[in-house]
């Protein structure tokens, strides 16, 4: 899968005040797993990480043993996952995120 975009992964680790190399070791190694994998739905998803939820259109991932959630939308067909939204366990409880994410708006429309 390619993944779309480290980037907002590098931007979580970087930022994180407490655990920032803890951070780092967890989300490069979701990476790493993520970019050597094809899935042709969210079945064969789960059978890689079993902790994941889909939530409306997006899916939601454990990183670091229950640390942190990973919010993305997985187009399988193109092999893609956009990372949404990284964040800790206190800002995921907080719910907002999936208004955030759009996880319940339907996917953005294929571009010609």
């Amino acid at each position: 899968m390619r993944v779309i975009s480290r980037k907002r992964l590098k931007e979580f680790w970087e930022n994180r005040k407490d655990d920032p190399e803890v951070a780092e070791r967890y989300l490069t190694a979701w990476l790493r797993v993520a970019r050597n994998v094809d899935w042709a739905n969210f079945g064969s998803l789960k059978q890689t990480f079993r902790t994941a939820d889909q939530v409306g259109n997006c899916v939601v991932f454990d990183v670091g043993n229950n640390r942190y959630r990973l919010i993305g939308w997985v187009n399988y067909t193109r092999g893609n996952i956009y990372v949404l939204k990284v964040m800790d366990h206190t800002e995921y409880d907080k719910k907002r995120w999936p208004e955030e994410c759009g996880c319940h708006k339907p996917p953005p429309k294929r571009r010609r």
